[in-house]
């Protein structure tokens, strides 16, 4: 797997094309998948997945719905949130109240305030450490997030990162193997003058 952050989202970025499959499906779905089941199995009211791209902006993968693209695009429009920050950090972001939160003052103006207020963002991490994005939970109530939920939503974002991790070693050995067979296809061609 290539280490460095430009390999890395050059990659992602093929997957998510759909150039590659991932059990029968690309990428993008499998992460549309894993936005909508965040909501049920860390009871948010939506969630996104946000991937960092070659200039380490992060662009939204996947949301389970309206208002979790529009936290999500609104983050990249800005350059800021707590998407950013987790991503930066490499750990869990909370927010009780986005549209209050001084933080991040402008995000208030690009979200659905009426559908997004309580946000909780985990870094989708790597094996060895390298961020690759940030996976983001909303609430439409303005709550403080308790321990038990910061550690189930660090716990299902190192699944994501795993489920991509795995994505992006299967596209690298499909690519390895195809250079290995042209490879071969070369040496074991007769010439064309030998017959």
């Amino acid at each position: 797997m290539p280490i460095d952050r430009k390999s890395v989202t050059q990659e992602l970025r093929l997957l998510l094309q759909g150039r590659d499959s991932l059990a029968g499906e690309g990428l993008g779905p499998a992460l549309q998948r894993v936005a909508e089941a965040a909501t049920t199995i860390l009871r948010a009211q939506g969630a996104s997945v946000l991937l960092a791209d070659e200039h380490e902006t992060l662009r939204c993968a996947a949301a389970s719905d309206q208002p979790g693209l529009g936290l999500a695009t609104a983050q990249e429009h800005l350059h800021a949130g707590p998407a950013l920050d987790s991503f930066a950090s490499k750990l869990p972001v909370a927010s009780r109240d986005v549209t209050t939160d001084g933080r991040w003052p402008d995000l208030r103006h690009l979200i659905d305030r009426a559908a997004v207020r309580a946000v909780l963002s985990a870094p989708l991490t790597l094996p060895g450490g390298h961020p690759i994005g940030a996976l983001n939970l909303h609430s439409s109530k303005a709550r403080d997030w308790n321990i038990a939920e910061i550690a189930a939503t660090a716990a299902y974002a190192g699944v994501v990162a795993s489920l991509i991790s795995m994505a992006l070693e299967a596209r690298l050995r499909g690519a390895l193997l195809e250079k290995l067979l042209d490879a071969l296809r070369t040496t074991t061609r007769p010439d064309v003058e030998d017959g």
